[in-house]
């Protein structure tokens, strides 16, 4: 979640039961941030364990599937209203939809991505994750006591749902519930990164060389997110391993080099990232959209949280954050994200902001919520041109890739899988700390481990199963209240 916290700690391999504060010490937001993940993983593990790993109460559950009167399962299904738990996690329909109108998926009509299968049996499957919600997006969050606007104090995690459908083969319900999982397997990213500050001598055989302060060299703490932007396999690489730079081509397998400099010019050919030093935390909301100037409520706190001519911003707004989480980017090419925008000028007085043009990508125009969040990437020098079309950088594996003061990541493919895939809205959380001059990563004999997205964290549960004009709801299970 793209908070300003200073690290996530909780980890369920470590079967902490609760955090104990003591006396005169400092409090960090990360302890009572674990204290709220104890709790959570022991209820939601409780309830899936007596429960079962998608279930809905048999009086007020809710998402049961069902036909549309006068439409064809493959035009539109009603959702009903009620509960559902999904891996122990509550989820909540408030009132019934369908799958075009459900609340948190906007769906394009006309777009074929966006259908449902037409010619060949599908699973309808509900989709379940976590996001962030801050006093930008919910106003009430604000305490008016404090001062109009007021400060932004914490943050909210919501339960975010969407409906969706996989295609499968099998014709009978029993056999397509034995084909959804290997459905969804096929979604799932196989992409790993390790991080570093600290380095050991540079190879002899690769051109790269190390500077001369090996560490972390920022001025400051922080929580470094790196996050794919674009979906898809790993960009390609030369036949050495090296990314393939715009000078000569380097002769070590497993160099140190900028991810930007890598393809400088080309059209994009694989999944990119971005980074934020603030774990993409810095926003400013949208008033208005005129062209590509937008006039916003405020340019930062301060220079370090503010705008800069030459910085990269993601035009984001509510009534599509659902498609930045949308696991359909594995299937078939790599989905082309939202192009990140390129500030061109800032005035301060009127608090206008203007962004380079379009090229020809969708415009959302503006909806509920919108803002500008700043990625903190740059262009490598020497570079005309931020190489891949969609404004991110180009994700390597096989290399170490500068972010900036000292700070390195190095993607890889978990398995015999080549390249690697990666899913769009996945990252990583990156702690940087200037005491040890290092980042904090766990470690193996070898060096920094290859670690798997610490989010997003999905959880699925299949709905109903379709085949010509029937739907089977049948795969959502239902319990009886306990004790009756």
């Amino acid at each position: 979640m793209q908070g300003d916290f200073s690290r996530t700690t909780f980890d369920p391999r470590k079967h902490y039961s609760a955090v104990l504060a003591q006396q005169g010490r400092v409090q960090l937001d990360a302890d009572f941030n674990e204290q709220g993940a104890v709790l959570l993983h022991q209820l939601r593990t409780m309830v899936a364990d007596v429960l079962g790993p998608a279930v809905a109460p048999a009086a007020g559950g809710g998402f049961a599937i069902g036909a549309v009167d006068g439409r064809r399962p493959q035009e539109d299904l009603t959702i009903s209203a009620g509960r559902m738990y999904v891996d122990g996690i509550l989820v909540e329909n408030d009132a019934e939809a369908t799958y075009w109108t459900q609340p948190d998926l906007r769906l394009r009509i006309g777009h074929s991505a966006d259908e449902l299968p037409q010619n060949e049996p599908f699973v309808l499957y509900l989709r379940v994750w976590e996001r962030l919600i801050t006093a930008l997006q919910d106003p009430a969050i604000r305490e008016v006591a404090l001062g109009a606007p007021g400060p932004d104090t914490a943050a909210r995690a919501k339960t975010v749902w969407q409906v969706a459908a996989v295609a499968v083969t099998a014709r009978t319900t029993e056999e397509a519930l034995k084909e959804f999982p290997a459905r969804l397997a096929a979604f799932r990213p196989t992409g790993r990164m390790r991080a570093r500050a600290r380095q050991p001598v540079a190879p002899a055989d690769c051109q790269y060389h190390l500077p001369v302060d090996s560490r972390f060299r920022g001025p400051e703490n922080q929580l470094y997110r790196i996050e794919v932007h674009s979906g898809g396999p790993a960009w390609p690489t030369d036949p050495t391993g090296c990314p393939t730079p715009t000078g000569p081509t380097p002769t070590g397998p497993t160099p140190t080099g900028t991810a930007v400099a890598a393809h400088s010019g080309a059209a994009r050919r694989g999944a990119t990232f971005k980074w934020s030093r603030e774990n993409a935390s810095v926003v400013f909301p949208v008033v208005s959209l005129n062209g590509s100037t937008a006039r916003v409520t405020t340019l930062g706190r301060d220079g370090k949280l503010g705008l800069e001519v030459g910085d990269r911003v993601e035009l984001v707004d509510d009534t599509i954050a659902g498609r930045v989480a949308d696991d359909r980017v594995l299937t078939g090419p790599p989905e082309r994200a939202p192009r990140l925008r390129r500030v061109l000028a800032v005035d301060a007085v009127d608090l206008l902001v203007t962004l380079d043009d379009q090229d020809g990508d969708e415009d959302c125009g503006l909806g509920a919520n919108p803002f500008l969040r700043r990625w903190d990437h740059r262009p490598a020098p020497g570079t005309t041109t931020a190489v891949p079309d969609d404004g991110a950088l180009p994700l390597v594996e096989g290399g170490w890739l500068d972010l900036e003061d000292g700070v390195q990541v190095w993607f890889e493919t978990a398995g015999e899988t080549t390249p690697g895939t990666y899913r769009r809205g996945d990252h990583w959380l990156v702690p940087a700390r200037t005491a040890v001059g290092d980042v904090l990563w766990p470690q193996r004999a070898d060096g920094p481990a290859p670690v798997e997205p610490d989010g997003v964290r999905y959880h699925y549960a299949p709905l109903a199963h379709v085949v010509g004009q029937g739907v089977d709801p049948s795969p959502r299970r239902t319990f009886p209240p306990l004790g009756g």
